[in-house]
């Protein structure tokens, strides 16, 4: 599953900017400004460069569909449209999955834990258990 996390802060970066009266543009640089380094931030600044006029082509297909739909929101706010409904409903849809990615995670917990349980606990246990038993079998 991919991370959602980058998408999140850009989208919270976007959200209080846009509630503080700033233009999308800040919220953008906020998230590149961040010192954070990760590929979704190298996609953004990518993204954000075509935006702005520059020759640099960008290309989408290797991200996520969820990313996508978030730059595509951004795009519809620097054309002028009202973005900040649709990204606090966007923001709800983004923290369901943080939280189902949440609950997944710690549904497989019992079974990794089980690993140093068998391969290290038991073993010990067992020839606590059997040690005496074969110290006192002579071959």
């Amino acid at each position: 599953m991919e991370d959602i996390t980058p998408t999140l802060i850009l989208l919270w970066d976007v959200k209080r900017a846009i509630e503080r009266g700033q233009s999308i543009r800040i919220g953008v640089q906020n998230f590149i400004e961040r010192t954070q380094k990760n590929q979704f931030k190298e996609q953004v600044k990518l993204w954000w460069l075509s935006q702005t006029g520059a020759q640099v082509v960008f290309d989408s297909s290797k991200m996520s569909l969820s990313r996508k739909h978030l730059l595509e929101i951004l795009e519809h706010g620097l054309r002028g449209l009202t973005i900040l409904e649709t990204l606090k409903s966007y923001e709800q849809e983004l923290i369901f999955r943080c939280e189902d990615e949440i609950q997944k995670h710690i549904a497989r917990l019992p079974m990794i834990l089980m690993i140093p349980l068998m391969g290290l606990i038991f073993p010990a246990m067992l020839l606590l258990l059997l040690g005496p038993l074969l110290k006192t079998i002579q071959f």
